[in-house]
């Protein structure tokens, strides 16, 4: 697998602002679980919370690739879907065959800060098994409280 793809040009934030990492731009290997750090294992979400991005989202740069449901397409080398994002493209069918690769994003603790970033994508097969894969799992409330 071809794990560790090369980061797309620009910034590293999808959110509005042009960062290369979630805390900016200057690199700070004391902010996400990257190889620069060397602790050679995965660590519990919130363990970097200076890493944080402007939103409050916490690690989303090294600790574990995340798998997102977005599909890569089937050259392991040249991703089938790319930018600008078009959810009508086929990227994002859910009966898609584990021959067709899925999204990685940002990064791992084995991999350098430059692909340490929200904003790397790579893709790898549904099936595979390393020790730094992961995935987000976000929760929120069916109502507010008063709602009821």
């Amino acid at each position: 697998a071809a794990r560790g793809g090369l980061p797309p040009a620009g910034g590293g934030d999808r959110g509005g602002a042009e960062r290369r990492w979630p805390w900016g731009d200057e690199w700070d290997e004391t902010k996400c679980n990257s190889s620069e750090l060397d602790l050679g294992g995965t660590t519990p979400v919130g363990m970097f919370p200076e890493g944080g991005s402007p939103y409050g989202c916490l690690d989303m740069a090294g600790n574990v690739w995340e798998w997102t449901l977005s599909l890569w397409g089937e050259d392991l080398f040249e991703p089938e879907f790319k930018y600008p994002y078009d959810p009508g493209d086929g990227r994002e069918n859910l009966e898609a065959d584990d021959n067709v690769l899925r999204v990685l994003r940002g990064g791992s603790f084995v991999i350098t800060r430059n692909y340490a970033r929200c904003a790397c994508r790579d893709g790898d097969y549904p099936a595979i098994q390393w020790n730094d894969l992961g995935f987000r799992v976000v929760v929120s409330p069916i109502s507010p409280p008063s709602a009821l």
